[in-house]
């Protein structure tokens, strides 16, 4: 009768490819979760640029409705209303071309690392709603 201590090479080459495997499959996870905290990221900086879209509007709000209707298609008020020239390249802010009490002001960028087809599209699009001021305004 033959007696056996320890274990075979087979048994510890076996095992350590199920481990490479396991291991393999948790690096893969991993990058995964960063590239989704990056973009989820890129979704917090699209919203904070739409809201200054929003409220850089409703600085104006008062010129826009009532003295100077034709501000909103100003080329530098639109220049102003996009996203800072150091993000530009990677941020775009689309706002309708006519100014209406409801609009939707959308922010897109680019992050060739998701895919659009399986993550959904890199953008944000705010609802916004302005009130109707009196002529009054000031």
């Amino acid at each position: 009768m033959r007696l056996t201590k320890g274990f075979s090479l087979v048994e510890v080459m076996v095992s350590m490819l199920i481990a490479s495997i396991a291991l393999l499959g948790l690096a893969a996870a991993q990058l995964r979760t960063l590239q989704y905290a990056t973009n989820s990221f890129d979704y917090t900086v699209g919203l904070v640029i739409g809201q200054n879209a929003m409220e850089k509007i409703w600085s104006r709000l008062c010129d826009i409705q009532h003295k100077n209707p034709s501000l909103f298609q100003d080329e530098a008020f639109r220049e102003w209303l996009l996203a800072p020239a150091s993000i530009r390249g990677s941020f775009e802010v689309i706002v309708p071309q006519a100014y209406a009490n409801e609009m939707n002001i959308q922010v897109n960028w680019v992050d060739e690392r998701m895919d659009p087809d399986v993550d959904g599209e890199n953008q944000v699009v705010l609802n916004a709603t302005f009130m109707s001021l009196d002529e009054t305004c000031e």
